[in-house]
């Protein structure tokens, strides 16, 4: 676990959460359409919609773990083992930025065949309700600050947005929307499948994770990165 990734894991994650399925969180323009519930299993809930003006749709994945808030935001931020549980996950890396709630991050994200492998990069920012004590993240996709990297197609557009909630000191609802435009040729069934899958699969490993000995102790993991700890004072945990 390195400084620089656990120093800007969260940011990263984040991105990540949005943009290995080939569409990550469209918002305002479809307030008015309702959710469809695509699947309930394993108390992971996962609703799609089409927008009106894309031709993919978008997800909304939510669950509850049975952590306290910091011990999730620990996992999240140990960006080095994020391909353990993220499904689709290739590459994720930190590109520019000091702010430990702004930041830019590069995302590489595996092809399945026959589409082959996407990339982005994203500019991501955390912040949370003094009232409520519930953590945002807003990704967005911007061009021109990397180059086009070789076997990737980039998206030419992402937006997202994750949420953690204390629902207790003990536990932790998460919810992640998500909606974007994957760039080249997809077959349009194949996008709207994988829409469902990336965030059932990557909330339910990375819920099991969370859970791991290396996330429980806390206090531990401050001690060994100041810029964890950093991040932990920023935040208000219950």
């Amino acid at each position: 676990m390195t400084r620089s990734s656990l120093r800007h894991g969260l940011l990263t994650v984040s991105a990540a959460f949005c943009l290995l399925s080939p569409l990550v969180a469209h918002a305002a323009d479809a307030n008015a359409i309702a959710w469809q519930r695509d699947s309930d299993a394993h108390d992971i809930t996962i609703y799609t919609r089409k927008p009106a003006d894309s031709l993919y749709k978008e997800f909304k994945g939510s669950m509850q773990i049975n952590a306290p808030m910091k011990q999730v935001v620990a996992t999240l931020a140990d960006v080095t083992t994020m391909h353990e549980w993220f499904f689709m996950l290739r590459e994720a890396r930190f590109i520019q930025g000091e702010n430990a709630g702004e930041a830019y991050v590069y995302m590489a994200i595996n092809g399945i065949w026959p589409v082959g492998a996407r990339d982005v990069v994203g500019h991501v920012v955390v912040r949370q309700d003094p009232s409520t004590h519930v953590i945002h993240v807003d990704v967005r996709s911007r061009d021109g600050i990397l180059p086009p990297q070789a076997g990737y197609v980039r998206m030419p557009s992402m937006t997202s947005s994750w949420t953690l909630r204390p629902v207790s000191p003990t536990q932790t609802a998460i919810e992640l929307e998500g909606h974007g435009d994957p760039g080249g040729w997809v077959p349009l069934s194949l996008a709207n499948l994988v829409i469902a899958t990336v965030p059932r699969q990557s909330m339910e490993k990375m819920r099991d994770y969370v859970m791991t000995a290396n996330y429980t102790d806390v206090e531990k993991l401050y001690a060994q990165s100041p810029p964890l700890r950093e991040l932990g004072k920023r935040l208000v945990f219950p």
